[in-house]
């Protein structure tokens, strides 16, 4: 898979398959979140549910099946051997912008994952539409810790299980997936305790969050695009 993906791209002359694909796919899934967003607004809450959902979903699960072949992904490992301007841009522009895609990223996968929890802890669906409830969310927050540290520990192990039948297993791969779901695990359980604090009202925590949410994904595409440019089209990569 790692070798497939490494093939030229179709979007530039420099670009890897894997890239390419990355970069369509994050365009995709934004233009959906967008889509989502509008429904929402418009109060069509069984669209927005089924279209950001969707999206999430889908999202979420590329993340896992692509980082899982590229580590941390071609930015992040390609870096300043990929990079091929010049050194002073790198570190005055290259470094900083990846740092910052990289950690909008992160709290964007963070907050997609709350946010399908609490979608479903704060609406109904009545007939063929759904619609947010106000007032608390369903669960209180120490359930929702109990079961938020159970998944993190649960979900790694389930998805280490999986990637044993394709590589050989070993410690420092277990822990990083026990490391990495218990960390997200952590910033669920904290946007739920800092949520509650601020907005106590299940509606106005989704609708808060969900707009803030919109925007960090879309800074993550500008800088995705951006990050894309500097290193697949402006100049060509030093690395394979």
């Amino acid at each position: 898979m790692t070798a497939w993906l490494k093939q030229p791209g179709f979007l530039s002359p420099y670009g890897t398959l894997g890239a390419d694909m990355s970069y369509v796919l994050a365009v995709a899934f934004t233009v959906l979140f967008l889509v989502g967003w509008r429904f929402a607004r418009r109060r069509r809450g069984q669209a927005h549910h089924v279209v950001t959902l969707s999206a999430m979903a889908a999202m979420l699960a590329y993340f896992v099946a692509y980082y899982v072949n590229r580590g941390l992904g071609a930015l992040a490992f390609e870096g300043e051997e990929g990079f091929g301007g010049p050194p002073e841009l790198y570190e005055s522009l290259f470094r900083p912008l990846l740092t910052f895609h990289i950690l909008v990223v992160t709290i964007g996968l963070i907050l997609a994952v709350y946010m399908i929890v609490l979608g479903f802890r704060t609406s109904v669906k009545r007939g063929e539409e759904r619609g947010l409830v106000a007032g608390s969310p369903r669960g209180t927050a120490l359930r929702f810790t109990g079961w938020a540290l159970l998944a993190s520990v649960v979900l790694p192990m389930a998805l280490f299980g999986v990637r044993v039948l394709f590589t050989n297993p070993t410690i420092g791969k277990f822990l990083g997936w026990l490391i990495s779901g218990v960390l997200v695990g952590l910033g669920v359980i904290a946007i739920e305790w800092v949520g509650r604090a601020i907005y106590p009202d299940g509606e106005r925590r989704h609708r808060a969050l969900g707009t803030f949410t919109m925007i960090l994904y879309v800074l993550a595409l500008l800088t995705s695009t951006a990050t894309y440019v500097l290193l697949y089209v402006i100049w060509p990569p030093l690395i394979g």
